[in-house]
């Protein structure tokens, strides 16, 4: 049957919408222009600004400090101690922090520095109060450590703790605690079979009896201990420096007692070793953790020890009246005191330059941080600068598409004469038959305006030919009426098809309103529709 005034073909949305962006994309391209060039002054920011938190100093790029590039360690704290000992307290503290070391072995370092550092006033004035007081900190902090129970599990870290305390002992000429804890670190090294460390320890321990009066006792234990360790079967450097402190330890014991002629032989000893060992140091290395890890610190021990035996030598010719060796001997000490004053001078110069290196580090972790800040604040800035023009040219590009798809949509076709004259009943026929020949009703999304695009019909005239040409009350009762008999015929035909599976071939899309629509109008549920025509 043929209709006036139908066209069988379609306008294609999609065909349309493609013309509609390529003329768009023809006409207003400077709005993804516009875009494409906000995106890329976003990346251009966030990329300078990137670059520019490495920064750059006297031509070396400088990097963001990481955690693991920390200057905060202990070794650091020690490479200081002596001569800048409130920079090493400054550096313990960080370390623990940051978590390079525990707060049991910061307090072993914090104990090491107030006792052993060669800048004793220094800290006596950092903690306000007078001679001595660094001392009594340190001892303060060691002896609270010794009761933590990490250290009596852990024996090394215990025997460090005690040569700390037995040199604060020593240096405040405290006999007893000096007698207690010389005790105890020779406990402690035996538990570890650091036979040497032992004897080392016993020297202390036999200079401390002399002083506290147990002089035939002291000095017994004394020549044990030089006897054992000159006649030890492997003398290494940690036998030679065993043997130079228990040396030490016995002059200063003669000088003591006035026995000048004594100390002799044992200082022109120290000076005989000291110079096999700066002659031949590979025939002494040992690998131990007191022996010079480099050619500077190997001299500088050298130097020490060797001025210190001088000191004892010059002293003993001064006090026996021999002038001439007494003068020979002056003369070397004057020597190794200006080299020891250079070597001094060079060790405060590192240690300052160390601490103006971690304080230019320091600046330029602020620095870094900062510019860091700054970039995400500006790349936050430049996001939401490129949103909002987004969202403008967004809004005014979909009023752009609906203008033009507007204009080029084909107009809904006037009703010209022929279909004026073409009666309600014969419209609504042609329409009903062409909805149930191709099952448009199948579909779940199809309706009401559906029917007026598909036949190309105005409002009122699809309005009037639902109501005046057929039995239905409305389009939406006609297509609902066509599912209805769609889902009917498949409850008799279909046995195999699921209640749902059918309310979804019938194009309804919610079950409850098939059943109900169903029931409406058959009097039954579907299910009780299918059971009645079984049974029948």
């Amino acid at each position: 049957m043929s209709f006036p005034g139908y066209n069988k073909q379609k306008p294609h949305f999609y065909h349309n919408f493609s013309l509609i962006v390529s003329e768009c994309y023809g006409e207003k391209s400077y709005l993804c222009h516009r875009i494409m060039r906000h995106t890329l002054l976003l990346y251009t920011v966030v990329l300078a600004l990137t670059v520019g938190c490495t920064g750059r100093n006297g031509g070396e790029t400088k990097t963001v400090a990481q955690p693991s590039d920390t200057t905060y360690t202990q070794k650091a704290a020690m490479a200081v101690y002596d001569y800048q000992p409130e920079r090493a307290l400054q550096i313990i503290d960080s370390a623990v922090i940051v978590g390079n070391i525990s707060e049991v072995r910061a307090d072993v370092e914090r104990a090491r520095i107030y006792s052993m550092t060669q800048a004793k006033s220094r800290l006596d004035s950092l903690l306000h109060g007078p001679e001595g007081t660094c001392l009594d900190s340190g001892r303060v902090v060691g002896e609270r450590l010794l009761a933590h129970d990490s250290l009596k599990h852990d024996l090394n870290l215990r025997q460090q703790l005690l040569e700390i305390l037995v040199y604060t002992a020593r240096m405040q000429q405290d006999t007893l605690t000096w007698m207690l804890r010389s005790h105890e670190l020779v406990d402690v090294c035996h538990e570890q079979g650091l036979q040497t460390e032992a004897l080392r320890t016993e020297a202390e321990l036999g200079a401390s009896l002399c002083y506290s009066g147990q002089m035939e006792q002291g000095m017994t234990q004394l020549d044990s201990v030089i006897t054992a360790l000159r006649e030890s079967p492997s003398f290494k450097f940690n036998e030679l420096d065993a043997f130079i402190i228990a040396s030490k330890r016995k002059i200063g014991v003669l000088n003591s007692m006035k026995r000048f002629a004594e100390t002799l032989p044992l200082s022109h000893r120290i000076k005989e070793l000291l110079d096999d060992y700066e002659q031949h140091p590979d025939k002494y290395h040992d690998g131990s953790h007191r022996e010079p890890k480099d050619s500077t610190k190997r001299a500088d021990y050298i130097r020490f020890y060797r001025s210190q035996a001088q000191n004892f030598v010059t002293a003993a010719y001064a006090a026996l009246g021999e002038r001439g060796s007494m003068e020979e001997t002056f003369y070397e000490i004057e020597s190794t005191v200006r080299d020891a004053t250079t070597r001094e001078h060079q060790a405060r110069y590192h240690a300052l330059e160390q601490q103006m290196e971690a304080e230019r580090q320091r600046a330029d972790a602020q620095r870094n941080a900062l510019i860091a800040w700054g970039a995400v604040l500006l790349a936050l800035l430049a996001l939401c600068f490129v949103v909002v023009v987004y969202r403008k040219n967004r809004n005014m590009l979909a009023q752009q598409l609906t203008e033009l798809y507007d204009n080029t949509r084909p107009a809904a076709p006037a009703v010209d004469a022929d279909l004026q004259s073409t009666s309600t009943e014969d419209l609504y026929r042609y329409i009903r038959d062409e909805v149930i020949r191709l099952q448009l009703y199948t579909d779940p999304g199809f309706g009401r305006q559906s029917i007026i695009a598909r036949f190309h019909l105005t409002k009122d005239v699809a309005s009037r030919v639902f109501s005046q040409g057929s039995d239905h009350s409305s389009i939406s009762d006609f297509i609902n009426n066509c599912r209805l008999d769609h889902a009917r015929r498949l409850l008799v035909s279909r046995p195999d098809m699921s209640i749902a599976d059918i309310a979804t071939a019938s194009g309804f899309g919610v079950r409850t309103t098939f059943t109900r629509s169903f029931k409406v109008k058959h009097g039954l549920t579907p299910s009780e529709f299918r059971e009645q025509q079984e049974q029948s």
